[in-house]
């Protein structure tokens, strides 16, 4: 099936619970846990631990409705500010954020993160910190030049960018460009982490297939660079598991800061 037939994240009905039971989950069969929980965990942890990225404002940007790359930075920001650019995303979030029966459980990502601090007695405190930093959930629209127009939020320490452009872009200009938009709500000096799937085309949730644009390490490192970034640190992981669900070929972590 050719990528343009393939439907698009943010334009069709995308079933963010369907997401995280695929990819994200603890039940038995889920064979992604190594790269999408445990790979940015250990990375974010090292990062952050390292005490060179840290402030008020920290804005998250990433596809679905997941949460538990913010147990390693919840406490090195007194705000996080969540932007989604899907309904459904929003609303299986809040149901996370406000406790809600039903809500999606996190406790095994939690767990990997107390593991990976050496702290493992001290997992069930991880989604209070989260809870208390998260300030805010909101829906953002990169197509206009002001993600969140009306409002203009004030400059951010480090914005976390996850596996989001893949899904949104049709090709590499429109990736480009998104970033773009998504670097001017970070303030000089700031920091930016993406985090990506590598060589992927397309992501299966329940009965649709998502498109997803086609990148390499190379590609990411340069539109970075072109954007007025250094990259300090980028880690990658090639895919050991195996299924048709989706077909990365790895998974890409970048730490970098914008030039002043």
């Amino acid at each position: 099936m050719d990528s343009c037939k393939y439907k698009i994240y943010h334009e069709d009905s995308f079933d963010a619970r369907q997401n995280l039971e695929d990819y994200f989950s603890n039940k038995s069969g889920m064979v992604f846990g190594d790269d999408s929980i445990i790979f940015p965990l250990e990375n974010l942890t090292k990062t952050f631990t390292e005490g060179h990225i840290q402030g008020n404002i920290l804005i998250e940007l990433s596809a679905g409705s997941t949460i538990h790359h913010l147990y390693a930075v919840c406490e090195f920001f007194k705000h996080i500010i969540v932007l989604k650019t899907n309904d459904r995303c929003i609303m299986e979030l809040k149901r996370w954020v406000d406790e809600r029966t039903g809500a999606f459980e996190w406790d095994h990502a939690a767990k990997h993160h107390a593991d990976i601090e050496e702290k493992s007695d001290q997992f069930q405190d991880k989604d209070g910190k989260v809870r208390t930093a998260l300030r805010h959930v909101m829906k953002c629209d990169l197509e206009k030049e002001n993600i969140v127009e009306p409002i203009d939020l004030p400059p951010a320490d480090c914005i976390i960018i996850a596996w989001l452009l893949e899904f949104i872009s049709k090709n590499h200009d429109e990736l480009k460009n998104y970033l773009r938009k998504v670097s001017k709500l970070l303030k000089p000096g700031g920091h930016l982490i993406f985090m990506g799937l590598l060589d992927a085309t397309y992501i299966t949730i329940g009965k649709d297939k998502f498109h997803i644009l086609k990148y390499d390490e190379d590609f990411a490192r340069k539109a970075l660079v072109e954007e007025g970034f250094v990259v300090d640190n980028c880690k990658v992981k090639k895919r050991t598991n195996v299924s048709d669900l989706i077909d990365y070929k790895g998974m890409l972590f970048i730490a970098a800061h914008k030039e002043k």
